[in-house]
């Protein structure tokens, strides 16, 4: 028990460590791609993601069907020298998009093989996270049984902050493949396919509850010795 404890303190050091390196130390994981041609604009949507249709009393636009998948992205130097700005009253900023989504005509999509991917990819979150709000109903449950301190809810609290920890490690491993998979069908002008890496909150809570778990085990044993004691 107080192995366990020593072993999740450390590892929550380790991982509060290493969320300031990465905050402080900017780490591009991005593809470079110089293309001889490209071109990031505003402009007419193009005939192949909607059509207008004559309707009584007026016209119409009809969608067509569309493929969406959302990626990191990170800006590259343009040739030209151009950034994406935007102007209020006489106000300029610069635009830095971090993450887009990106639509594909249904019949332009040769290659269905990232958005499969991407799709399937998402199953191991649906199962992490349904089984995470299993445990938190069953241990709002036993609180409101009044059963608080017991080695039950401790369990609990472990096996969730397992299934966090689990979660970002898989988030983080998901995020690598897609980028090398996806980087080889889409590109974007101007910009690279990123490597997203999740946040550390996920890893910080659920080790951060690994660790209560284990201080209300010790609790527990103590109040038994005392009461054996006595």
């Amino acid at each position: 028990m107080k192995k366990k404890l020593r072993l999740y303190c450390g590892l929550l050091t380790l991982v509060l460590v290493a969320a300031i390196v990465c905050d402080l130390v900017h780490v591009s994981y991005s593809n470079s791609t110089d293309k001889e041609r490209e071109e990031l604009y505003f402009g007419k949507e193009p005939d192949d993601f909607s059509t207008i249709e004559e309707i009584e009393g007026g016209l119409r636009r009809k969608s067509k069907p569309t493929m969406y998948i959302d990626v990191n992205v990170e800006a590259r130097h343009s040739p030209k020298d151009f950034a994406l700005l935007s102007e209020v009253d006489g106000q300029v900023c610069r635009v830095d998009m971090k993450q887009v989504s990106l639509a594909i005509p249904a019949d332009r999509v040769t290659q269905t093989k990232p958005f499969i991917i991407a799709y399937c990819s998402m199953i191991p979150d649906v199962l992490l996270l349904g089984w995470l709000v299993v445990i938190v109903f069953q241990v709002l449950r036993s609180v409101a049984r009044k059963e608080v301190f017991v080695a039950r809810i401790a369990k609990k609290l472990e096996l969730a902050g397992i299934l966090l920890v689990a979660y970002w490690v898989w988030v983080y491993i998901r995020s690598y493949i897609l980028t090398q998979i996806i980087k080889e069908y889409i590109n974007m002008a101007y910009y690279d396919l990123k490597w997203f890496t999740p946040d550390f909150i996920f890893p910080i809570m659920g080790l951060a509850l690994m660790i209560v778990s284990q201080i209300i085990l010790m609790g527990k044993e103590l109040q038994e010795e005392q009461e054996l004691t006595i």
